[in-house]
Formats: C-alpha cells, sequence, structure tokens
C-alpha cells in the first residue's frame, strides 16, 4: 500500500552551467502536475567541481517525490540530485525579513538552537533582517512575527548541506 500523505520535499539538483537547465527541471514538474514552491539557483561552484545548482521545495506524495527523482535525474543537464525531506536536519531555512519594529531575542529563539538574526538595515519605520537556521527551528519564528503583525514583507530561501 502506498503512502498518499502529501509531504514536503527538497531537491538539490546539480546542473550543467547551460541555458534551459532550470526550464527542463520546471517542465519535469509541470509534466508531473506537481507544483514548486520555492526555487533558489546559483552559478558555478569551481571549488566543489559543480557548474551549479537549482534547490527547490514542493509537496507531493512518496510515489510522486519517486517518480520526480527518476524523471529529473533523466534531465541531460542535471549532474547529480540530492533529495530531502524538508524537515531534515541537512538543510537550512534563510530568510530577509522587514518588521515594523526591532526585533528582540526572544522574537528570534528557537526552540532547540539558537538562530541567527543580524540586523541589515533601518529606516524610519522599518527594520530589516537577516535570519537563519533549520527550516524546524525558523519556520515557527517567521510564522509566529506574521501572526504577531511585526512582519511587513519576507523572502527565504532553503538550501540542503
Amino acid at each position: 500500500m502506498t503512502d498518499a500523505r502529501k509531504r514536503h520535499w527538497v531537491f538539490r539538483a546539480h546542473v550543467q552551467d547551460r541555458a534551459g537547465a532550470l526550464t527542463s527541471i520546471a517542465s519535469a514538474f509541470s509534466n508531473e502536475g506537481i507544483s514548486i514552491d520555492t526555487v533558489v539557483g546559483h552559478g558555478i561552484e569551481e571549488q566543489a567541481g559543480v557548474d551549479g545548482s537549482v534547490v527547490m521545495t514542493f509537496w507531493c506524495n512518496e510515489a510522486e517525490k519517486d517518480v520526480m527523482v527518476r524523471k529529473v535525474r533523466r534531465l541531460s543537464k542535471v549532474t547529480r540530485l540530492e533529495e530531502h525531506l524538508y524537515a531534515s536536519q541537512n538543510l537550512r531555512k534563510s530568510a530577509i525579513v522587514t518588521t515594523i519594529r526591532r526585533l528582540a531575542p526572544r522574537d528570534v529563539a528557537g526552540d532547540q538552537t539558537f538562530l541567527t538574526c543580524e540586523l541589515v538595515n533601518t529606516d524610519a519605520d522599518a527594520f530589516t533582517y537577516f535570519l537563519a537556521g533549520s527550516p524546524s527551528e525558523l519556520d515557527p519564528v517567521l510564522k509566529k512575527l506574521e501572526t504577531e503583525g511585526v512582519v511587513t514583507d519576507i523572502v527565504f530561501s532553503v538550501i540542503g548541506l
């Protein structure tokens, strides 16, 4: 019996630095009817011997994820694929957050770990912070700040270690 529960997944695809790498990955997801939640890409990692990486998050069940693993690995521009459950401790999430007030240490304390919190910019009525940590620690902090009406803007990404 297959597990039909939708779970949050993260793929990190190491890709050749050629036009269309991201498009071919996005097309594979689209053809299977799976929506990509977030995507982050970066170019050449010369020291690591990798042309580039594309990290994406998405929701699907285990069987659908296995189909996507096979499809993405077969793409000519993909040289390697790593798959993680979103809750994996091998992942880190970073966020640029604009708030209406200065954050205090209690605002950004995780349950089990300290989160990175760096004030990046201050304007007359806004404070911009860089926050980082494991998704399981950072997500509740971001949710709490949003629920309290402290956040005016947020941009985030997930990376695999």
